[in-house]
């Protein structure tokens, strides 16, 4: 399976942005996140045993480790809430599951990567905020 990016060329009317290289980092980690959480999902369905998805688990799990720092501290930034129980919540299963990704290749892949996913935009709302 190959993910394919595609840019689009500012037309004439169209202003071209300027981006630093830390935006630029940001966007295209975003899409190897992104890729990767879609790859693991395609493949928990067809070939989960497979070297490719051996590879993908590895990739997710460093995601994870990537992503849990700042998903942690959107947690920790929320009031005493329910959304708070379920972020800390999102932080201590992915982190577990880094470490002990299960038995079963398929359910491990659908786990890594709904955990990659909650954690990206956990991370993105701590970055926005």
């Amino acid at each position: 399976m190959t993910v394919l990016a595609h840019g689009v060329a500012a037309g004439p009317s169209e202003e071209a942005l300027v981006t630093s290289a830390d935006e630029e980092a940001s966007v295209s980690s975003a899409a190897a996140v992104a890729g990767d959480v879609e790859i693991a999902l395609a493949l928990a369905d067809h070939h989960p045993a497979g070297p490719v998805a051996v590879q993908v688990r590895e990739r997710l799990r460093g995601h994870i480790r990537t992503l849990v720092v700042p998903a942690e501290r959107y947690a920790d930034l929320l009031p005493e809430c329910r959304e708070k129980d379920i972020a800390a919540s999102t932080v201590r299963f992915a982190r577990n599951l880094a470490r002990d990704g299960g038995r079963d290749p398929a359910i491990a892949l659908r786990l890594l990567a709904k955990s990659v996913a909650h954690l990206a935009r956990n991370a993105d709302l701590m970055r926005s905020a």
